[in-house]
């Protein structure tokens, strides 16, 4: 199994990567309201706490049926969730998977991201034994694009992505990060 049984939490210096719960609701819905949050993905703010309960309910369901893990992020100092990660669109017989990210904007620009990318790209090449992670992001996102460069991915891609939930052409750079310790 590419997934473990057990719910794997990651901690670093500044972070803890658990399971998220409906207790985080408050947090996540402050981070999923955010207009920032969306300026590069193809999504909506939530307008409710009850669409938080939604997404929240949606990501527990896919990590009980083994479709993805995805962390919540939480800052050790401040005992908030700031941001999530997650594995996901996993290939178990090629053993490839896909990152997505976000971290709450008052938090950007102090390496959080960074902590949190590298703890789950740790677990993806470490426990899940993956070829490869892969990370999408909007050409024009400069912050995610050295994200994932200072973490050594490398552009192999560029694809347009007509949007779902409006009509905007996204631009998006494909990352891959390859295991070299397999």
């Amino acid at each position: 199994m590419i997934i473990a049984n057990v719910f794997p939490v990651i901690e670093t210096k500044n972070l803890i990567l658990r399971k998220m719960t409906i207790e985080d609701k408050h947090d996540i819905f402050q981070m999923r309201k955010d207009s920032i949050m969306h300026e590069y993905t193809d999504s909506k703010p939530d307008e409710s706490i009850e669409e938080t309960e939604t997404y929240i309910d949606k990501m527990l369901n896919g990590i009980a049926e083994n479709k993805w893990i995805i962390w919540a992020i939480e800052h050790k100092l401040s005992k908030k969730v700031i941001g999530t990660i997650s594995i996901w669109n996993i290939d178990k017989e090629k053993r490839l998977a896909e990152l997505g990210y976000g971290v709450i904007p008052v938090f950007q620009g102090k390496g959080l991201m960074k902590e949190a990318l590298l703890g789950a790209v740790d677990y993806g090449f470490n426990a899940m034994k993956l070829k490869s992670l892969d990370a999408y992001t909007e050409e024009n996102n400069i912050s995610s694009n050295k994200l994932l460069e200072n973490c050594k991915f490398k552009i192999i891609d560029k694809v347009e992505d007509q949007g779902y939930c409006n009509d905007r052409i996204y631009h998006m750079l494909m990352y891959r990060l390859e295991n070299t310790i397999q």
